[in-house]
């Protein structure tokens, strides 16, 4: 919910968690509440993009909540630089 912030700051890169893909997700459709209860979170899992900021957003390992259509991940990112083939 901060990618605007983070925009503006001109980070080029965030890496987030936590919010456990959305909590509930719905085949096709993606996050149906997210960690605050907030219905239709934008940034619930996956790669985001707002000018040049990219933000990854990780579903994670937890368990301690309901997991409905939302598997459990394990996100594995390869860096690379501006001039990097």
């Amino acid at each position: 919910d901060r990618m605007a912030l983070y925009a503006q700051h001109g980070m080029d890169l965030v890496l987030a968690g936590h919010t456990h893909g959305g909590v509930v997700r719905l085949p096709l459709f993606g996050g149906l509440v997210g960690p605050g209860h907030e219905l239709l979170p934008k940034y619930a899992a996956g790669l985001h993009r707002m000018g040049s900021t990219q933000m990854y957003v990780s579903r994670g390992l937890g368990g301690a909540g309901p997991r409905l259509f939302n598997r459990p991940e394990v996100a594995i990112l390869t860096l690379r630089g501006e001039n990097t083939p």
